[in-house]
């Protein structure tokens, strides 16, 4: 590759495709009423026929590329010897030629990632079915000449969740680490989240950490706090008479939240009740802590906010749109949902850090706390302060190797305990609000016959297995019916997905995805709703089948996730790999006991379609009639 003035025409265009993550709207897989795709005149055709692959080659047409540019000329030829200004002026031929060829990459990189997002958008199943169809042998994966890659086939899509060194999550990172210390106060910080890393030295004690205070044992409890919640509102439905409920306003929303204050412990309470704080109450507000100042620094907030319910549902889902989904400068609303983004981030860093002192308070007089995510760290911090030894042996079995010193006491600090509990409760509630809702649309479907029905998995059997009460004599039936319940729920999500890819960057040149080469900085669409429907790993995929073969795969067993269980290959709703979804086996029971409780309420009827924002980001209205 030629090098001029120090760079590579390659180094050029990782700077290009860098840029088109600030062009690519992660909105993907949510239908709305966008411009719809282009359409290809067919000779004798008697409609047109709508092609993702048409308007990809449409938009290659519109934005020509110049021949590549050659390389610099070499002062030490001969040639020059004698005549050092044509030198100067083929010096100055091959930099021209190399910034058009790169203006007109860039030209043609937006082009096809805005193709690429719009289809997303709109018509994300069309576009996936047609890149599926295509002979493997010539298209393993869907690489334009320049632009974002979409990697659709289940065998590729695996791999590139598994090959963490060369597909990483670091487009993430820069916004989650708002919620860490401040670096210019604390040079010693660490300013990552588990899900915005894929450095070994920084994930996998963390890994094991958080996979210690969040685990399948709590399968029980979860059960508990999703069922007594999700029956509190079908029950108040029930209640008022009307014979209809907004799942989005109610279940899908309280039902997360209850887990987040509950299982992880970031608690909110109604306005003016007695909040987990002393002395302070829902909505009241209360000074920032000076120990936190000392290492956080505050922009935008001068005190802190005990949540309501909404407060608390705002905050989360401002700080996760500011990290995943406002990525577009040129968008209007951007520098609104920044600001916003920031002012959760402060108020929700702030909440946590004065609960995170509270129970260390009482922990440290020997004082019983509620047992949830948040002080079960700091019980392994008061462990480590007592016993670091015992610990310590315990993590090095798990990593296989010892850690560095003071390592474990690092990473168990408040300020690392305030962030993980800061991400972990960000992710907890909009991605689960939206899967509940469209689980039930996707039951809905399968009531009106959308769908293909194979191995007795229709709608009336749900409904069968969502009312068998637990037997003391025997708990093989009731057993049954909560594994059917779960199969429902992931089936359903399986046809109706939350979203469709997940974003990806490529750091080293590399063709592990079915043989195809792929340069440093080129962005990846992993397209996991597609690798769900790829037929050539799931048999019938279009049909609801609650009897699939999960194919489950131990992930990491042997080592530092002993304690998990093995991941499914066919139900890729929560990722894969090392980014499985931490709260995975919580996501699992919410959405099997929010569709438990709506199934039992009666015959359900569709009273509109699943409405979402104006941006399609989250859901916001969908109501069932019973």
């Amino acid at each position: 590759m030629a090098r001029q003035n120090g760079t590579t025409i390659k180094d050029q265009l990782y700077g290009i495709a860098c840029g088109f993550i600030k062009l690519i709207q992660m909105t993907s897989g949510k239908k709305q009423g966008n411009p719809s795709p282009g359409k290809e005149e067919v000779p004798n055709s008697p409609s047109p026929v709508v092609s993702f692959l048409s308007d990809i080659a449409n938009a290659e047409a519109s934005s020509p590329l110049p021949p590549p540019p050659p390389g610099p000329p070499n002062p030490d030829d001969p040639k020059y010897a004698n005549d050092p200004e044509a030198y100067r002026r083929d010096k100055q031929a091959a930099e021209a030629a190399v910034a058009a060829f790169t203006a007109a990459a860039q030209i043609r990189g937006a082009a096809v990632a805005q193709v690429i997002t719009q289809w997303l958008a709109t018509s994300p199943d069309a576009m996936f079915q047609e890149l599926l169809a295509q002979p493997r042998s010539t298209m393993p994966i869907f690489k334009p000449a320049i632009g974002p890659v979409i990697v659709m086939r289940h065998p590729e899509v695996i791999r590139c969740l598994e090959r963490t060194d060369l597909f990483t999550v670091d487009l993430y990172a820069a916004e989650m680490a708002r919620a860490t210390d401040d670096k210019t106060k604390h040079p010693d910080a660490y300013t990552h989240f588990m899900l915005g890393t894929d450095r070994d030295d920084l994930y996998r004690l963390d890994d094991v950490i958080l996979r210690r205070a969040v685990s399948r044992s709590d399968k029980e409890t979860l059960i508990r706090l999703a069922r007594e919640e999700a029956e509190r509102w079908t029950h108040q439905a029930q209640a008022e008479g009307t014979g209809e409920i907004d799942v989005v306003a109610t279940i899908a929303k309280f039902v997360p939240l209850r887990i987040v204050g509950d299982y992880l412990g970031v608690h909110y309470c109604e306005a003016g009740a007695p909040s987990a704080l002393p002395g302070l109450r829902g909505g009241d507000h209360f000074a920032l802590d000076e120990n936190l100042q000392k290492f956080f620094t505050f922009t935008r907030i001068k005190e802190g906010i005990v949540p309501t319910g909404d407060d608390l549902f705002d905050w989360v889902k401002d700080a996760f749109r500011n990290i995943f989904n406002n990525i577009n400068p040129a968008y209007p609303k951007f520098t609104e949902y920044r600001e916003r983004g920031i002012i959760a981030t402060e108020y929700l860093s702030a909440y946590i850090f004065a609960l995170l002192q509270h129970y260390k308070a009482r922990l440290q007089h020997g004082e019983t706390v509620p047992d949830t995510m948040l002080t079960r760290l700091l019980r392994m911090q008061l462990e480590l302060a007592q016993n670091t030894g015992k610990l310590e042996k315990e993590f090095t079995r798990l990593l296989g190797a010892p850690l560095p010193q003071g390592e474990l006491a690092r990473r168990l600090s408040d300020s690392m305990i305030r962030s993980n509990v800061f991400g972990t409760a960000v992710g907890a509630v909009v991605n689960p609000q939206e899967a509940t809702a469209r689980i039930l649309d996707s039951m809905l479907r399968l009531k009106e016959d959308k769908y293909e029905v194979l191995n007795d998995s229709g709608f009336e059997q749900a409904r069968h297995w969502a009312n068998v009460e637990p037997d003391e004599s025997d708990e093989s039936d009731y057993t049954e019916s909560l594994e059917r319940l779960r199969k429902y729920a992931l089936e359903a999500l399986r046809l109706e997905p939350q979203g469709e890819v997940l974003l990806r960057m490529c750091v080293q040149d590399n063709d592990v995805l079915g043989g195809v080469s792929l340069g440093k900085g080129t962005v990846v669409f992993v397209a996991y709703a597609a690798a769900m429907l790829d037929p050539e790993v799931v048999p019938n995929p279009t049909a609801f089948d609650v009897t699939r073969d999960e194919r489950l795969t131990p992930y990491l067993c042997n080592q530092e996730r002993a304690s998990e269980a093995p991941q499914s290959l066919i139900y890729l709703q929560h990722g894969y790999g090392r980014h499985k979804c931490l709260g995975r086996y919580a996501s699992e029971i919410t959405m099997q006991e929010s569709l438990r409780a709506m199934l039992r309420i009666g015959s359900l009827k569709r009273r509109g379609e699943l409405e979402m924002d104006e941006e399609n980001w989250f859901a916001m209205h969908f109501k069932i009639g019973f």
